[in-house]
């Protein structure tokens, strides 16, 4: 109810302000002074222009945005206040993904705070067979605070760290020394035989001719020669007769469109409009964590909870597969409110659990079907398979209704009545391995006779 309310509140704001400048507000200095840019941002010409664009053309865009995060802001807002951030870092995930938890980027960037593998890896975001942490909500979040930390720390101020996130540290390091040089050049000869050599390494470092160690160190020349700090301004500033600007036009925007966003949705009308509901409400998410064991279904949650499945795995894209690894424990969100009936109404032993298998050479439907004890239709069903046909390195998901545990070798004692069928059958093996393994020459076995049983299996 709260949610409905907050949106037609909302909606009817958008439609009935007409907002064609920014307003110089003190809320507005105090969005600028959160991420360190300068006054004199309130007169750059495009930023007022995308905040033009929010509360005319895209005032439905911006509304479907806020009703993606609807889940996910309050836990982007408590971890930022935790690590006592400025609030309106927020908005880097509006601009990321649009508060989306499967978003991916044509450049294979993926969740809430789009990560690319290798940075994923570095701030130990899990990525395997099952599992993909860039899609989790709170450890993508954590891990973004992290990132951005280390960039603000290297870079000093919030919009450096925030277009560093965007376009990469190094890119960010580049535009601050030509734009200092550039600055130097102003009251000094830019033709001396250190600038020219200054700028020659950096246009080795950018022909991918130099690493950066070699920008790095301009950088600090740079720094030496002028040290007072450069302005977003600065960097944004056009250079006319330059296919290469200080910052991509892809970073030029992306900083202009998190400050309008700020712009709006912190100032007095939204405000007034939201209810106190969105954005300055408390902290509590409506996705708790439940920790849940192997192979676990989102299915089997669903139906036990009543819980609606595509609801309950757009907040579980972390699996890939829609149930958890087979072979760790693990968790899953839920509302918060089923929290109660979840501990009430879980039951591991009643779970349908599943895993990936990987095909290999010689594998056939028929013969995986037997190593896991199910109908092969079941896997053909659960794989959506329309022939038998398979390939190596397939991934196949089995449905597996117990927990199965390996032993390598036991040591059987033969009863009454016993044959190598029936032996075998009771270990999970074959007549032909107990032969094998106990060097008998044919089926022939005889009572208390000792055979050793090779690798099997017992189900619980």
């Amino acid at each position: 109810m709260k949610k409905f309310i907050f949106i037609i509140s909302f909606f009817s704001f958008l439609f009935s302000e007409e907002i064609t400048t920014l307003n110089i507000s003190k809320k507005s200095l105090n969005v600028l002074h959160s991420f360190d840019i300068e006054d004199n941002f309130l007169m750059d010409k495009d930023t007022q222009d995308i905040y033009n664009s929010y509360t005319k053309s895209k005032k439905r865009y911006l509304l479907n945005v806020l009703e993606n995060g609807y889940s996910y802001i309050p836990l982007i807002r408590k971890e930022i206040k935790k690590a006592n951030f400025p609030e309106n870092l927020v908005f880097v995930a509006m601009a990321e993904s649009h508060f989306t938890s499967d978003a991916i980027s044509n450049k294979k960037a993926v969740g809430l705070w789009q990560f690319m593998p290798e940075t994923a890896k570095r701030l130990n975001l899990k990525m395997d067979t099952y599992i993909d942490e860039r899609q989790d909500p709170i450890k993508s979040t954590i891990a973004a605070i992290t990132y951005l930390s280390y960039l603000k720390k290297q870079l000093h101020k919030w919009y450096l760290a925030i277009m560093a996130y965007n376009c990469g540290e190094a890119r960010i390091i580049e535009a601050i020394t030509r734009a200092k040089l550039d600055k130097y050049c102003e009251t000094h000869k830019c033709h001396s035989k250190e600038i020219l050599e200054y700028r020659h390494m950096i246009s080795q470092y950018t022909h991918k001719q130099a690493k950066f160690k070699t920008l790095w160190k301009v950088y600090k020349k740079a720094n030496k020669l002028y040290p007072d700090d450069i302005s977003l301004m600065d960097l944004l500033k056009f250079q006319d007769k330059l296919d290469r600007q200080y910052l991509p036009k892809e970073t030029r925007r992306y900083i202009r469109k998190i400050v309008a966003m700020s712009f709006l949705i912190n100032s007095d009308d939204f405000i007034q409009y939201q209810n106190q509901y969105l954005l300055n409400s408390g902290n509590t998410s409506d996705l708790v964590r439940v920790d849940v064991p192997t192979g676990t279904s989102l299915e089997y949650i669903a139906k036990t909870l009543n819980i609606d499945y595509q609801f309950l795995r757009l907040h579980n894209m972390h699996l890939k597969y829609g149930f958890t690894p087979p072979s760790e424990e693990s968790y899953i969100y839920i509302p918060y409110d089923k929290l109660a009936e979840f501990k009430i109404a879980f039951n591991d032993k009643n779970i349908s659990k599943k895993m990936i298998y990987s095909v290999k050479k010689g594998d056939t439907l028929r013969g995986i079907a037997k190593k896991f004890d199910i109908s092969y239709k079941v896997i053909k069903d659960f794989n959506h398979l329309s022939s038998d046909r398979l390939h190596i390195k397939q991934k196949l998901i089995i449905p597996i209704k117990h927990t199965i545990k390996i032993k390598k070798t036991i040591v059987y004692k033969v009863q009454k009545g016993d044959n190598l069928f029936s032996i075998s059958r009771k270990f999970h093996t074959t007549p032909d391995k107990i032969k094998k393994r106990n060097h008998l020459k044919n089926n022939i076995i005889y009572q208390k006779q000792t055979l050793v049983i090779p690798g099997y299996r017992t189900i619980d």
